[in-house]
């Protein structure tokens, strides 16, 4: 690829982002798209400041994080002020004073670092997904994650979601003392069955290539970089579930999904239900990658029972089929529709699931399979 068609890539990347993810829901995101899509300087800063081993794909959300992370470490800057949303100051002018001031952190950043959003509110999606894969399931549970960060989802069973339909409250699920507030609005024709029973698993565990260690506050600060601003209750959102995280840390390996996989979950007990699980990582892995995933999964689930959830874009799930691509198109420019998934090992025998299409960040839901329950 020349280095002009790398360019217009990168700029066709931040129109799409703008377009499809930010439009009605990061506005000061949104702007900053736009904007760096029609800036040849700018551009050509960002695609030599990625990895050049990066997916290209990633490399806006990556700036945007690398970004906003040398925004909250100076918290009494001008664009520090727009990124909370207390001046209305035109963001460009101010992004390029810090690009000028801070090239060198934000090159290491984008060079050193890997998007690891840990969006909590994905728990909303998550539960229901549990629940449907607990049904019949006698054992205590073992939760394994692939690509955790920091492991905050590893406590969906500790956070409170309101669920709504039409702007109606429909019911409640997680315990209601829980500082950790979500929403989710459901949406399509086919109503869940919304998880009635406290979870408890036996242990909390997971694989990333650079693992967070929630104790530590620097750390934590990248988890709040790789938040989009302008969004209500997202950063207090974050802050409360890794005060849930601290109070018993999960155990997180570093390594990657590709290789350390299997040697990962063999060391949690057989008699223990095993439920993997992904959310937005599988798209960091290359489509070789993604076949020995899900190949390792399966031969581990020849011989243990298992389930494996995804909630990943389609595409980096290949191995779900059973759905009506058409929904997808009623949720345009609502952020990227993510997938469901559920692939299940019972005594040898697997099964694929497609549950439903959700908001990235679990704002809504649309399920899919009829007659859970």
């Amino acid at each position: 690829m020349s280095e002009r068609d790398a360019i217009e890539e990168l700029s066709e990347l931040f129109v799409f982002l703008a377009d499809n993810d930010f439009a009605g829901y990061s506005p000061l995101y949104e702007q900053i798209a736009r904007a760096t899509a029609t800036d040849r300087e700018l551009l050509d800063f960002i695609a030599k400041a990625a990895n050049p081993n990066a997916r290209r794909g990633r490399i806006p959300v990556l700036f945007f994080a690398a970004t906003h992370d040398r925004v909250l470490a100076n918290s009494e800057s001008p664009i520090a002020a727009v990124y909370r949303g207390e001046s209305q100051a035109d963001p460009m002018p101010l992004l390029r004073e810090l690009l000028e001031r801070e090239s060198a952190e934000i090159t290491t950043n984008m060079r050193t670092r890997s998007v690891q959003t840990n969006e909590v509110g994905r728990s909303a999606i998550l539960s229901f997904a549990f629940s449907r894969a607990q049904r019949n399931v006698t054992a205590q549970t073992a939760l394994f994650e692939i690509g955790p960060s920091a492991g905050l989802n590893l406590y969906f069973d500790r956070f409170h979601t309101d669920i709504t339909r039409n702007g109606e409250f429909v019911a409640a699920n997680g315990p209601e003392e829980s500082a950790v507030r979500l929403q989710c609005e459901l949406r399509g024709p086919v109503t869940p069955t919304f998880p009635t029973d406290r979870f408890a698993p036996a242990s909390r565990r997971g694989l990333d290539p650079s693992p967070i260690d929630v104790m530590n506050d620097s750390e934590c600060r990248w988890l709040r970089a790789c938040l989009w601003p302008g969004i209500p209750d997202r950063p207090e959102r974050l802050a409360a579930a890794i005060d849930v995280a601290r109070l018993s840390p999960p155990q997180l390996i570093a390594g990657d999904a590709v290789t350390d996989l299997s040697p990962a979950v063999a060391s949690i007990s057989p008699t223990d239900h095993l439920v993997i699980f992904s959310t937005w990582a599988l798209a960091y892995v290359d489509a070789k990658g993604r076949n020995t995933v899900v190949d390792t999964i399966d031969q581990v689930g020849s011989q243990r029972d298992l389930d494996f959830i995804t909630f990943e874009e389609p595409r980096f799930t290949p191995w779900v089929t059973d759905f009506d691509s058409a929904v997808f198109s009623q949720y345009e420019g609502e952020g990227t529709p993510t997938l469901l998934g559920l692939r299940s090992w019972r005594g040898g025998n697997c099964t694929t699931t497609a549950l439903a299409v959700a908001h990235p960040h679990g704002r809504w839901v649309h399920w899919l399979e009829e007659n859970h329950g």
